[in-house]
């Protein structure tokens, strides 16, 4: 044990107790306005460190090094002379084996059993082992001709039957952690010097090992062999795995109680030393730690009010006092900081809800604020009025004055709604084109004119210099809590979409209230139930599926692969896309549906639901191909790329929207290993002109072109598209495929594969027979 291992209990033992302890007290003698100089820690602090240092180190440690470094010595000579001890009993051993084999191998008997060897087996059980030459540690012996074979074989021999004759001489085997020692030597003709053959012995390593040995560092008891089993080892092998005790050292015995009762003198010296001057540092030392402490704790309670320094009492110990004075110096700077992240992450909040565009809040502050709405929904008998606003072909106007207009108009829009709104009332940008606000106490007849002077303010809006010909209108729809009280306040946007849809329709005015019967007119679209199935499904994945309807090889009728369509269950039933898609571009949802659609696809994929060796293909929407977090969704499906095929379908619309950035992502991923499929082509606007300037490797025909091959007249034109597209390298996909005669003209124009009700409706699962081996490579460049 160490010295220090007998100061470290006494010390820290009567430390605490002293830091613990109340000892006097210690009052300021000097006033506020003098602050005197603090006095250095180290006057206080060198005396006893000198004395502790001298008396403790000097006395314990080199003595105890002394003594700790003879003690290596006298173990490090044993361990020298134990290592020397056990490998000359190790050679004297083998050495004594290879005599008795040599000494066998010159007896006459041998010579004569390798001129005749047909009475080997009597020699074998009663000669070989009852000579002179043999001893107990023998364990067997065998004779083996010029070519190594034994004479005759014995079911008992321990011996191998071949022996390698090009290498004579021993071995060291160990089995069952017992080491034995094979020796083959030559059996030499005494008159003629040949070779006649050869003898080999097995005997017990540690028997001989026993016996020749006398141990002086060694316990013989303690020897033993690490290994199990082995072959062909030397005697340095076999010294690495032999393990071994020291004997006990004489001298060391007697020098430990020498060093014992050093050690307890200098412990005891070590005792009054620590009784004697740690309470007085302690003292010293514990009223300023304990004022320090007091300080931390108020700071702690008070973290953001600063502390004027000059105010605060000096400690006399210099360090300490430094202390304070950094502390309170970096809780001040802490502090200010602290309010200056507070003001940037208020204009950074402020900035993340407010549309960088228009300046008006965004979406994501629409939906907080809607969730506040309905907690003053639950406690309060205000009526609540939600206004959406939607420009009249926007699209259209952006098309033709580009976006920088559109931009101007959108921003002159907000600007004109704004300035009647009060100021209690927030306008909110949800989504290109779209803007709502949420009226609280203000009834339906004051929300009804809000809404017309918005109207009347558009119209009059002097949109002529923005360089704009037509006029801009907008559509209005007001849903309010007045209708039905009793009903979910969530009610009011499918209500206020309700509204707007008819607002946008012929016959009925700009701007439309909600009713009742508006409902019932539009219940297959805009029923509640429909709606928050279709939002809960869109924004969260409940209750959305998918199912698969197969695209075949149109000259077998064999599935290529499968294109994932969704579905909503909700109740038991199936929501179609004809219910689905309407409310997802009503409310912007598309990026939500897309990326649920390849989380939902890619786990039918982990579980089996869709058939090896076959592909996948799924529709990305226009708003979701310009994104660049699709490229890291569409990432989760690269493990199924060596056992299926996928595919990427995106629409005309898609293309035109945003070309350039469309082009970047869909070039991306085809590098990534996914093909692209131009959809419903046809059924847009110029469908040619994307074939030339996108990566495009599957053209899909839109089912209104499919039907045109019973059409005479038009199916000339079909034929030519048909064969002009296959020329270019593209491989055609014909849509809406309903009857053999429509399969078999399709077939005959140059259609590869079809899709269509004839070859099966989409389901969710998928008729093991739909697997195929023979996979079709879909890459326009084949």
């Amino acid at each position: 044990m160490a010295p220090t291992t007998f100061l470290i209990i006494p010390t820290s033992l009567i430390y605490w107790i002293a830091l613990s302890s109340h000892w006097g007290s210690y009052r300021q003698s000097c006033s506020m306005a003098i602050r005197p100089g603090p006095l250095s820690f180290s006057l206080f602090t060198t005396l006893f460190v000198f004395l502790f240092l001298v008396l403790l180190f000097t006395l314990g440690n080199l003595t105890y090094l002394q003594f700790k470094k003879l003690d290596d010595k006298f173990r490090e000579a044993g361990e020298l002379s134990a290592a020397a001890e056990i490998e000359l009993a190790l050679t004297e051993a083998i050495g004594l084996s290879e005599d008795k084999t040599f000494r066998l191998a010159a007896w006459e008997e041998v010579r004569q059993q390798l001129d005749n060897s047909t009475f080997y087996s009597y020699w074998y059980r009663y000669r070989a082992k009852n000579n002179e030459f043999v001893t107990a540690y023998n364990l067997d012996v065998a004779i083996y001709d010029i070519q190594g074979r034994v004479l005759a074989p014995i079911d008992t021999s321990l011996l191998p039957s071949v022996i390698d004759t090009q290498n004579p001489g021993y071995a060291i085997q160990v089995r069952e952690s017992e080491p034995l020692i094979l020796v083959v030597t030559p059996v030499v003709d005494p008159v003629s010097g040949k070779t006649q053959g050869y003898l080999a012995t097995l005997s017990r390593l540690f028997t001989i090992f026993n016996s020749l040995s006398h141990f002086n560092y060694i316990d013989r008891n303690s020897i033993r062999i690490t290994i199990e089993e082995a072959d062909g080892l030397t005697s340095q092998a076999l010294l690495e795995h032999i393990e071994y005790r020291l004997t006990g050292d004489p001298y060391a015995e007697a020098i430990k109680p020498l060093i014992k009762e050093s050690l307890l003198q200098l412990a005891a010296t070590a005792l009054i030393l620590t009784l004697i001057i740690f309470p007085l540092a302690a003292w010293l030392l514990n009223r300023p730690i304990l004022q320090l402490s007091k300080q931390i704790d108020m700071l702690q309670s008070s973290p953001h009010t600063p502390i004027i320094q000059e105010r605060v009492k000096p400690l006399f110990i210099k360090e300490l006092d430094k202390i304070q004075s950094s502390l309170y110096a970096y809780h001040n700077k802490l502090s200010q900081a602290h309010t200056t992240l507070d003001q940037k992450n208020q204009e950074l909040d402020d900035l993340a809800q407010h549309d960088p565009l228009t300046g008006v809040m965004n979406r994501r502050a629409f939906d907080a604020y809607w969730r506040e709405v309905n907690d003053v929904f639950k406690h309060s008998t205000n009526e609540i009025c939600l206004i959406l606003f939607d420009i009249n072909h926007f699209k259209a106007l952006n098309d033709t004055y580009g976006h920088h207009t559109g931009d101007e108009i959108l921003i002159a829009i907000a600007q004109t709604i704004n300035s009647i709104l009060h100021n209690r009332e927030q306008l909110f940008r949800l989504s290109g084109d779209e803007f709502a606000t949420i009226l609280i106490g203000i009834s339906p007849r004051k929300a009804m004119q809000i809404a017309k002077q918005c109207h009347l303010a558009i119209t009059n809006y002097p949109f002529d210099k923005l360089g704009i010909n037509e006029p801009v209108r907008i559509s209005i729809g007001l849903a309010d809590t007045s209708t039905d009280r009793d009903e979910n306040i969530n009610a009011l946007q499918w209500q206020a979409d309700v509204a707007i849809h008819f607002a946008k329709r012929p016959g009925y005015s700009s701007i439309v209230h909600f009713k009742p019967e508006l409902a019932e007119n539009a219940r297959g679209l805009f029923s509640s139930k429909t709606h928050s199935a279709v939002y809960e499904a869109v924004t969260k994945g409940t209750g959305l599926v998918m199912h698969y309807q197969s695209i075949v090889d149109l000259e077998d009728g064999k599935p290529q692969y499968f294109e994932a369509l969704v579905r909503i269950v909700h109740d038991g039933q199936l929501i179609m896309p004809s219910h689905i898609f309407p409310l997802v571009e009503a409310r912007s949802l598309d990026q939500d549906l897309d990326f649920h659609v390849i989380e939902k696809t890619v786990s039918d994929l982990q579980e089996g639901r869709i058939p090896s060796n076959t592909g996948v293909s799924i529709n990305i929407s226009a708003p979701t191909i310009v994104e660049n977090e699709l490229v890291n969704r569409l990432a989760a499906f690269k493990p199924f790329m060596d056992n299926y095929k996928l595919l990427i379908e995106v629409t005309e619309t898609a293309l035109i929207t945003q070309l350039q950035t469309a082009r970047k992502n869909l070039e991306t991923l085809r590098n990534m290993g996914f093909s692209i499929a131009l959809d419903d082509f046809g059924s847009g606007y110029s469908s040619l002109r994307y074939l030339g300037a996108m990566p495009v490797d599957v053209v899909k025909f839109d089912i209104t072109l499919t039907r045109l091959v019973d059409d005479r007249a038009n199916n000339l034109i079909l034929n030519h598209l048909a064969k002009m597209i296959t020329e270019s390298g593209h491989l055609l996909v014909a849509e809406g495929i309903e009857t053999a005669q429509i399969a078999e003209q399709i077939t005959k124009l140059g259609f590869r594969y079809g899709q269509g009700y004839y070859y099966g409706r989409p389901a969710r699962k998928i008729a093991k027979s739909a697997s195929r081996q023979d996979n079709a490579n879909y890459s326009a460049k084949s």
